[in-house]
């Protein structure tokens, strides 16, 4: 644990310089412990099948069928204002060996993917006090996972999570009031995944890693989400630059409604917007699928 917070305080370093002028700017809208047991909650879904690259045609609206998506607005995430992009400074994804894969090594897998569903550049932002966490993984794994959480102000993390193998692929959920940890207004936290391959050895640590700040809801915002529906919710929060609401709020209505292939499009399309491309082909394979199978 003491290397996942020794690397990922030296992936963010240059991040809080960066961050340090943008205070200021963001001051108008400002705004524990230790769990051993990880409580992450992979997302239900069909099994992936190969599907074509690229974004499908833009789909017509089907609101006599009750699809959510067809109702949804374009989500389009706006980068918050002073949380200017030092690009590189965070990191989104990392590779892991094939070691780590289970199953069939003649499956075409080679390698893991790791990556947390954060921007890849800035921190992102949260009007919540206790937000959840979400990463990915991209195949079944027989290795631990590690996830810590940490602050520029104490020594020890806020949180330190375990999960031993086998791990699930996709996207996997932490909810930090499931471990009662709460951040603090206005201060910058940030977030890592390991996979280790080898515990005797933390040097071979696969890590990604996100930063996050909880800040407060301007009264407009507030507003706004009181008179909202459910389907808007989430175009809401991208709009005023909250990435870990967007991503809560839209992920929600997936776990709502799973058959609604068009929902993981637009979440798809909302982790591009932050150079995560990967996780993004993974979110149309599964639509794909989910398209065939509702036919």
């Amino acid at each position: 644990m003491k290397r996942i917070r020794i690397l990922a305080g030296r992936m963010v370093v240059g991040l809080t310089v960066a961050l340090s002028c943008a205070a200021a700017a963001a001051e108008n809208q400002t705004g524990q412990t230790a769990d051993r047991a990880i409580k992450t909650q992979p997302e239900a879904q069909p099994a992936p099948v190969a599907a074509p690259s690229g974004t499908p045609p833009q789909r017509k609206a089907e609101s006599s069928n009750g699809n959510l998506a067809a109702a949804m607005p374009t989500l389009l995430y706006k980068l918050p204002l002073g949380l200017g992009s030092p690009i590189g400074l965070v990191a989104d994804g990392s590779r892991g060996a094939s070691t780590c894969l289970t199953g069939n090594p003649g499956d075409g897998n080679t390698e893991l993917i790791l990556s947390v569903l954060a921007p890849a550049d800035h921190v992102g932002l949260t009007i919540h006090e206790q937000p959840s966490l979400y990463w990915y993984l991209s195949a079944e794994t027989n290795c631990q996972i590690e996830l810590t959480l940490t602050d520029q102000q104490t020594v020890e993390p806020l949180l330190e999570l375990s999960l031993s193998p086998p791990i699930s692929s996709g996207v996997q959920r932490v909810r930090l009031a499931d471990h009662n940890v709460h951040l603090a207004p206005g201060v910058q936290y940030q977030w890592a995944v390991a996979l280790v391959p080898d515990p005797g050895h933390r040097s071979k640590d696969i890590i990604a890693v996100g930063g996050i700040k909880w800040i407060e809801a301007t009264e407009a915002l507030r507003v706004k989400l009181a008179q909202a529906d459910k389907t808007a919710v989430a175009a809401l929060y991208a709009e005023a630059g909250l990435w870990y609401d967007a991503v809560a709020a839209l992920s929600d209505l997936i776990v709502a409604t799973p058959q609604d292939p068009m929902l993981r499009m637009q979440r798809a399309a909302l982790l591009e917007q932050v150079r995560l491309p990967e996780v993004a082909e993974y979110e149309r394979k599964l639509s794909y699928q989910q398209k065939k199978l509702g036919h």
